[in-house]
């Protein structure tokens, strides 16, 4: 193999590597912020999430990957649409924030909390910010510079996660409400997001703008495409978010319909939401991987190299589902002591369990996302997330008032799995990238999470029994990490002793080790 083959995989890695830390950054501020401010403080922060996580999906995934992949293809007018691009960003933050801002009190309505609008009206302020942030990452990711949307990340989520965490706590020691600590929280994402984007700005200004022709046009057919193919991009980003947007209109409304409290359904809705930072962390690799073939694919398209796309397309999907799948088992596996570790008490262990079954599909969906816009097929990518939206209406409709929480949760799982096998037949019918040799590895990956599966469930009876007899949260903590150490241990050794990644998947993505080495002397060189 050249190393061009290996150019997808050290992006990857890098976004990887970056995304984990993000996403430990957003686990780490929800546990302190939960257990300061209760489930319902908590309830509160997560109905507005969900507008946070559509700014981020167009800001890391759905308009960076769309720009790239057009700056791919567009080489001879560069400028043009670099240009087109800067202005379509300004345009679609300015809509978005009017429209948020102004709907703000409908929205806090249609939920069934009118206390909701100023928490919505503070997180309305991010796309403002946002948009331009996507741009500049696109651009970036378009040169095949995915350093500076690493950092840019980091940087963003560690000064959000920051302001979270200080504003929250200083309003809840002056005794403001969960709404007015929820709104403070949510203003941490705007300064984040203003920080990366001005991040973002100084290294376009030291390297891009120097070579870039002002006098370039504005061409509205770039707009166009840019604008559908980052929509189609960004409603396959936003899975875990639409299932979330789906709940914070109906979670409560349906629960209250039945007969429930408002109070009470907006506590285990506040219980149900600690699924979330769970269902991201098991997603990362991924999210990640996404972001990095689309370009790649793109232009293995162009130079009709059928082999190769193959390739990419099938150790892809076999990475999402390995990993996938071990993240899913093995957080079923540990739930309640990680309930417990995390959020104080075990409440809702069962359906957060089921939730996490939509881990494997979520990380289908987004590897054969970025597979299938670089095919060219990112329209039904969008359309099956759709399906998926319409399924989890239907599922909490039906079975919300029949079993609770958990019926939320199943009907995720539901909505979930119907777009990941969707698009897994499509992409099977545009690559034929499953063969039939595959049976073979899909028994040894089954019998890796059996017995990572078995591995940690004795080890914790075996803790639970003879070693940690006191049932307190500091060993659950103990349990919960032993746990997942052994079962990463046993499900590794899996990997290896079965052959489940060839030689060459192997050599393919391990390659990209020697990008770390160098890493730091690249961004050395940047500084001014």
């Amino acid at each position: 193999m050249n190393s061009k083959k290996y150019s997808v995989w050290e992006g990857a890695l890098l976004l990887t590597a970056a995304a984990i830390i993000v996403k430990l950054l957003s686990v780490v501020y929800r546990i302190p912020y939960q257990n300061m401010t209760g489930d319902f403080g908590f309830y509160v922060f997560q109905q507005a999430y969900p507008f946070y996580a559509i700014a981020a999906a167009i800001a890391f995934t759905g308009f960076p990957m769309a720009l790239s992949k057009m700056i791919v293809s567009e080489k001879n007018n560069n400028d043009h649409l670099i240009k087109t691009s800067v202005w379509t960003s300004f345009t679609l933050g300015v809509f978005s924030f009017v429209l948020l801002f102004f709907t703000a009190p409908f929205i806090a309505r249609w939920m069934g909390d009118d206390n909701l609008e100023l928490p919505i009206k503070v997180i309305s302020v991010l796309f403002l910010f946002i948009p331009f942030a996507a741009f500049l990452r696109g651009t970036y990711q378009g040169y095949g510079d995915m350093q500076l949307t690493a950092v840019s990340q980091l940087i963003e989520q560690t000064i959000r996660v920051s302001g979270i965490l200080l504003l929250s706590y200083y309003f809840v020691s002056k005794g403001y409400t969960s709404y007015e600590t929820g709104a403070a929280a949510l203003s941490g994402s705007v300064i984040g997001a203003l920080a990366s984007g001005l991040f973002l700005l100084f290294f376009w200004k030291k390297g891009f703008a120097k070579t870039y022709n002002p006098k370039a046009k504005i061409r509205f057919l770039y707009a166009a495409e840019l604008l559908k193919t980052s929509v189609y991009l960004s409603l396959s980003a936003l899975i875990l978010a639409l299932m979330q947007l789906v709940d914070s209109f109906l979670f409560v409304n349906v629960w209250v319909g039945s007969g429930m409290d408002s109070y009470d359904a907006k506590i285990l809705k506040g219980v149900f939401d600690r699924g979330q930072p769970l269902l991201q962390l098991g997603t990362v690799a991924a999210a990640s991987i996404a972001l990095a073939v689309v370009p790649e694919m793109a232009t293995l398209v162009n130079k009709k190299k059928t082999a190769e796309i193959q390739f990419l397309a099938k150790l892809s999907v076999k990475i999402s589902i390995v990993f996938g799948g071990a993240a899913a088992v093995g957080l079923i596996c540990i739930m309640k002591d990680l309930n417990v570790m995390l959020f104080k008490n075990e409440d809702g262990s069962r359906a957060l369990a089921i939730l996490c079954v939509s881990i494997i599909f979520v990380s289908i969906i987004y590897t054969t996302t970025g597979l299938l816009q670089g095919l060219g097929h990112g329209r039904f990518a969008a359309f099956t997330v759709l399906l998926a939206v319409a399924v989890k209406i239907a599922g909490n409709f039906v079975f919300i008032p029949i079993i609770g929480m958990e019926g939320a949760a199943l009907s995720t799982v539901l909505a979930t799995f119907a777009a990941a096998a969707a698009q897994l037949v499509k992409l099977q019918s545009a690559t034929r990238f499953l063969m039939r040799s595959q049976k073979a590895k899909l028994f040894y990956y089954i019998v890796s999470l059996i017995f990572m599966a078995v591995g940690v469930l004795a080890w914790l009876f075996i803790a639970k029994n003879v070693l940690f007899l006191a049932d307190t949260r500091f060993h659950s903590m103990l349990i919960s990490i032993s746990s997942s150490l052994i079962g990463a241990a046993l499900y590794f050794i899996c990997i290896f002793k079965l052959r489940i990644f060839s030689q060459a998947e192997w050599d393919s993505v391990f390659h990209s080790v020697s990008l770390f080495k160098k890493l730091f002397k690249r961004l050395k060189k940047r500084r001014p």
